[in-house]
């Protein structure tokens, strides 16, 4: 493996920052090593240094693969089964109530490869017990194009589903297509997938919830801010915000009051 010195860490690290706000300390040099050297050229004698002059130099495809293998991809189905209870017990029923036509808006925020953004819509179906001319629509969002081709793609390895689904519900939402389980057609007609980032998203629509969960720790506090900000303007009135279980943000958005239902916490905009 090829060592990354101390300056061309700390170069590779402004770097980083600057096109994603995340922030890569001393101790994830391990991190870039072995996510970075797959990019360094044929030569031998290519380095680090070489690597972050071409991408400022406008290689946008360096700058690309740079945010790809950078981006933290590690996601799963039902991530944290407590939030999506949260949905499928509390926030949906009281939203839609006898009217399943109402329209919503939610947002996966770092959405990773999409396994969010299809979840949310198997809890929905749960609810609402059949999705057509349902009037929601899942957006997800993330700063890796390789994470948003995958999650368009709606196409995933036994291994990936098997960390979170049971076998019924495989069968229910997915069909085995080579070996691999393509997430099903009207439930992927839910959801649409855009690179974005969220310190400087796209303006768009408010939405009646937002998902932006183990996202934030990557952050200092400054950024932490401005995403925070921008989630909290692109919430609708009485708007839901949910992040991870680890993450506390009240300090950074005083708009927001925190409620707590069967043991998951959620933010709602005052």
């Amino acid at each position: 493996m090829t060592s990354v010195s101390d300056d061309e860490l700390r170069m590779l690290a402004d770097y980083v920052y600057s096109l994603t706000g995340i922030q890569l300390d001393a101790d994830k040099r391990y991190l870039v090593e072995g996510r970075l050297e797959p990019l360094l050229s044929d030569s031998p004698r290519s380095t680090y240094a070489e690597l972050c002059a071409r991408a400022k130099a406008g290689d946008h495809r360096l700058q690309r693969a740079i945010v790809d293998a950078i981006s933290t991809h590690e996601t799963s189905f039902f991530r944290d089964r407590k939030v999506f209870e949260l949905l499928s017990h509390k926030i949906f029923p009281e939203f839609f109530g006898t009217d399943t036509k109402r329209p919503m808006s939610i947002w996966s925020a770092a959405c990773s490869t999409g396994q969010e953004a299809y979840t949310v819509g198997m809890v929905l179906e749960s609810i609402l017990f059949k999705l057509e001319d349902v009037r929601v629509r899942i957006l997800g969002t993330d700063i890796s194009s390789f994470a948003v081709d995958a999650a368009n793609r709606g196409l995933y390895l036994k291994s990936e589903i098997e960390r979170g689904l049971s076998n019924r519900e495989v069968e229910k939402y997915f069909t085995e297509v080579k070996g691999m389980y393509r997430v099903r057609d009207d439930l992927r007609s839910l959801c649409q997938f855009r690179v974005d980032n969220l310190l400087s998203p796209a303006a768009r629509a408010p939405h009646d919830i937002i998902l932006c969960r183990n996202v934030l720790i990557y952050f200092g506090d400054k950024e932490k801010k401005t995403v925070l900000d921008t989630l909290t303007a692109r919430l609708k009135p009485d708007g839901i915000l949910l992040v991870g279980a680890t993450e506390s943000i009240l300090r950074f958005s005083p708009k927001l009051v925190r409620r707590d239902f069967r043991g998951a916490v959620y933010y709602q905009l005052r």
